[in-house]
This record gives C-alpha cells, structure tokens and sequence, in this order.
C-alpha cells in the first residue's frame, strides 16, 4: 500500500493479497502486529535514504492526518553494542533533533526525532485512501508463481510480496530468512519513543501510542526455537521496561499493569540487504521491492518513492 500511494496518478493500480486491511485479525501476515515505530535502524546508503524519506513522509501525515494513527515525537536511542561515538552513526546530522545525551553507564545515548503509527487504524486508513484515489483492491487466495498473474493485462508487475517470495516458483529467493517477534500492548500513558539495542536477541523499545496505550518489545527468535510462553514473555518485557524507564513503568510486576494483547508474529527477513531492481519474468515486466529486515515500516514510504522511479523507467521505455 506505501507502494501505491507513491506510484504517479496516471497510473491504474490493483493490489492483489491474500490478507487484506480490515480482515479479523489473524497471524497469517505480519503488519498488523508490528510496533510500526521508526528507529534509525541503518543499512546501505539507499537504505538509509528510504528511512529518512519514510520519516518525513510520516512527519507529514501526523501533522496532516491524525486520524490516521500517525503521531511524532523524540526518540531516546540507547547503544549498548556498536558504535561508542555519534560521530560514527549514520543518522547524526541526517535525521532532525539529533543530539547526544549523558550517559551513566558508558553506552552511547542519543535523541532524535520520530514517528509512530497504529496498525490496527492506520491500515485501513490507508486503504479507505487508496480506494477513494481509484486504486482497486482483489483478494486472491494463493499465487504460487507471478507468472499466475500474467492473465491481468498489466504493464508492470510489483512484487511486494515478502517472504512469499521465497517460495514462488519463478523467484525462490534464497536470501529471506524468518525469525519470531514478540511484544506486546499494555495500557499506559506514556507518549515518548525509547530503543535499546543490546547484543542478544533481546533488545528492548518502548513507543507510546497517544492513545492511551504503548508497545513493548523486543524478543526476536529464530522460528524453530520452542515458542515462548506469554508469561514468560510479558515477565521479561515488563522487567527491562522497568529497568530502563522506572518512572513511566514503576514496577516489574506484569500483574500490575492491564497488558491488552500479546503480539506474536513471524517476520520475514532479506539479508543483507532489500531488494529493489528490475527484472523481466516469463514476458512480464516486474520491480521487486520486498525485504525490509526488521524495518517494514521504517522504509515503507521510501521504498514506495524507490519503486515508483523503477516503475516510471518501464513506463519511459514502453
């Protein structure tokens, strides 16, 4: 959908899905149980400018549209592993607000500016947008090879089909991994955006929703671990929340706190990096934007920009 909203009005766009925004709520399909917060998250240079560019997008739509669920704010980014000087991260001068904090314990603290959004609202926002510009919505049931949509009578074909394309039979992209995230939703009147990254698979970001809610995270796993009990899982959250921000969240207890939903979810994953090029397959004309590590939402709207110039290059040569 980011995708569509960047593609030139001229264009007559279907979305074809399986799983479609205001579907009941199912693990079949990751964004609706992302935090969707934005965290300076790096990668190539292309990928650094799809974050910046996403950032700004999103900044926009807040200020635009709050109904969509999008809301900003400053984001206290703690670095427990990987560069010891801001000097040497990648969003220093690049992202607005970026400044350096004190830090008691020797990691490395900075602060810069942020968004969030609520999946649960802003996916069908966007598609109730989408509609009204004159894009078309089709559920179809399974699509084992792009070459099965062939019959559509398109110029260019978009492949945003993430870890699906592992398994379509004419992409079988080798690259995508999976892994399983968990977080989860409490009642809280926290409003601020807090990240720290930790050299294990337990990381730990708090984002306020402003709407009387905040997402807890981090546990990230590979998929053929054991899955982990929600008590186990809320009684972890809860305790490095805690630890990290004891004002807002004053205690370790999970019993003391109206936790609204554990959000489990597989996540599909390309490394090492996302992919965005051309290719021709079987006749059809397709632009691959899929793979967005951990950062679907992070690079969204940037990839949307990304595709779109891909998808005026075909256009420029027909």
């Amino acid at each position: 959908m980011a995708i569509a909203s960047q593609l030139p009005k001229t264009c007559e766009v279907t979305i074809v899905a399986r799983d479609l925004p205001g579907d009941a709520p199912s693990e079949e399909w990751a964004s609706p149980w992302a935090c969707a917060g934005w965290v300076a998250l790096g990668g190539t240079p292309r990928e650094e400018q799809m974050q910046l560019d996403t950032l700004a997008f999103l900044r926009k739509l807040a200020a635009a549209h709050p109904e969509s669920s999008a809301r900003t704010g400053e984001l206290t980014d703690i670095h427990d592993t990987g560069p010891t000087n801001a000097e040497k991260l990648w969003c220093n001068s690049r992202v607005p607000g970026f400044e350096v904090l004190p830090s008691a314990d020797g990691s490395l603290a900075v602060k810069y500016a942020s968004a969030v959004v609520d999946p649960a609202v802003f996916l069908p926002w966007l598609r109730q947008q989408l509609e009204a510009a004159g894009v078309r919505f089709q559920r179809i049931s399974a699509v084992k090879a792009l070459g099965d949509l062939a019959y559509m009578d398109h110029d260019v074909l978009i492949n945003a089909s993430g870890a699906a394309s592992q398994a379509l039979s004419d992409v079988k992209d080798e690259y995508i991994i999976t892994d399983r995230t968990y977080t989860i939703l409490v009642k809280s009147d926290y409003k601020d955006m807090f990240v720290r990254r930790s050299p294990n698979h337990e990381y730990l970001y708090v984002f306020g929703r402003h709407d009387g809610t905040a997402v807890i995270g981090g546990i990230s796993d590979p998929v053929d671990n054991s899955i982990r009990s929600s008590e186990s899982v809320r009684e972890n959250l809860i305790r490095r929340a805690h630890e990290s921000l004891p004002e807002a969240f004053r205690s370790s207890n999970p019993g003391e706190y109206s936790i609204l939903a554990d959000l489990t979810g597989i996540r599909p994953l390309r490394l090492p990096n996302v992919r965005l090029e051309r290719e021709v397959i079987g006749g059809q004309k397709v632009v691959h934007a899929y793979g967005t590590t951990i950062g679907a939402y992070m690079l969204s709207f940037g990839i949307g920009r990304e595709a779109a110039n891909l998808v005026a290059e075909i256009v420029f040569e027909t």
